[in-house]
């Protein structure tokens, strides 16, 4: 299925952009599932290690992305990671402002892969255990925030058309890799 060939919904109207989205970067998804899979978080070095490894992807790239101009009502979560590496001590990991090209569709590309982290970030804070701080992975969507996000995007999308869904795509990838090197260079 290439970018443009994405099914359409009832009425003929084009919605399954987060599909084809989801398929071109399953590869980088799954490495990064593996990579943090890894860390245990019931211990509490493991756990620190994976929260720094986070920062060091999350923090760059909530500044690039500034989903707060795009997602309405968006809250970032890396007020609540910096709370919780304080909490256990640990300092931010060192970071560079990213240089990718700051266009919308790939600011959208880039949501996609953080509203998935905080997605995920909920069923991971049940293994971390009472004691810890987890506002982090705790900072979860409300009610209905995925499918509304998800309702943005098809919009943007479906506005944007070929171009801007590959742009879209390839920051998704770029933000996939970002995690994944974050990952790796923390693993204990």
């Amino acid at each position: 299925m290439s970018v443009v060939d994405f099914p359409a919904r009832e009425g003929g109207r084009n919605g399954a952009f987060h599909l084809a989205l989801r398929e071109a970067t399953r590869a980088g998804h799954d490495t990064v599932d593996a990579l943090f899979g890894q860390f245990a978080l019931d211990d509490v070095l493991s756990y620190a290690a994976f929260l720094t490894a986070h920062a060091k992807a999350l923090i760059p790239v909530e500044d690039w992305a500034d989903c707060a101009r795009l997602i309405p009502h968006w809250t970032g979560r890396k007020v609540a990671l910096y709370h919780d590496l304080d909490a256990l001590g640990r300092p931010l990991p060192p970071f560079e402002p990213l240089d990718w090209p700051r266009d919308l569709a790939g600011r959208w590309g880039a949501a996609y892969v953080l509203e998935g982290s905080r997605l995920g970030g909920g069923m991971l804070s049940r293994q971390v255990p009472p004691g810890l701080p987890c506002a982090y992975l705790g900072a979860v969507h409300e009610r209905g925030g995925w499918q509304n996000f998800l309702r943005l995007l098809e919009a943007q999308a479906e506005q944007g058309g070929p171009d801007w869904q590959a742009a879209a795509i390839a920051s998704a990838g770029r933000t996939f890799a970002l995690y994944a090197r974050a990952a790796r260079s923390m693993a204990i």
